[in-house]
């Protein structure tokens, strides 16, 4: 079983909260051999951001704060979690990630979208925002137009 740092639940309502700029967080494992899950950093530029802190030899878990709509009147503020493994990831820890998935989502409990990824190409921007927008249900982009 893993187990998450109190400053990753902190993070957690930070990237929540309407009051603060900080709309990403990453967890990482604490070192190879350990299943104890720390926050690796936030910030406050978005997908993009979190994308260059992803490394290829490490798994990890983000939460992401995207704002999408049709419109400037329509903004709305969904989540993103993903569950990050990259191409050197060890064996003994992709095994270990679905079940550590689930503790992880016993703290970060609410998103619009999970998306599991082992490339930069799987978090792609447009694509996220697309998911985003087909789990909203209706979609009226292009209502109105020729």
């Amino acid at each position: 079983m893993a187990t998450l740092s109190a400053e990753a639940k902190a993070a957690y309502e930070d990237v929540r909260a309407d009051a603060t700029a900080t709309n990403w967080l990453l967890l990482e494992y604490e070192s190879d051999k350990s299943d104890n899950i720390v926050l690796a950093g936030t910030g406050s530029g978005g997908l993009a951001e979190v994308k260059t802190k992803l490394d290829d030899n490490k798994a990890a878990y983000g939460f992401v704060r995207v704002v999408v709509g049709n419109d400037e009147l329509s903004q709305r503020v969904k989540f993103l979690f993903f569950v990050w493994c990259g191409s050197g990831v060890k064996v003994m820890r992709k095994a270990k990630l679905s079940i550590h998935t689930a503790n992880v989502k016993q703290v970060i409990q609410v998103f619009s979208v999970e998306v599991p990824a082992s490339t930069q190409e799987d978090l792609s921007e447009s694509e996220v925002i697309s998911l985003i927008k087909k789990s909203m249900g209706a979609n009226y982009d292009g209502q109105g137009t020729k």
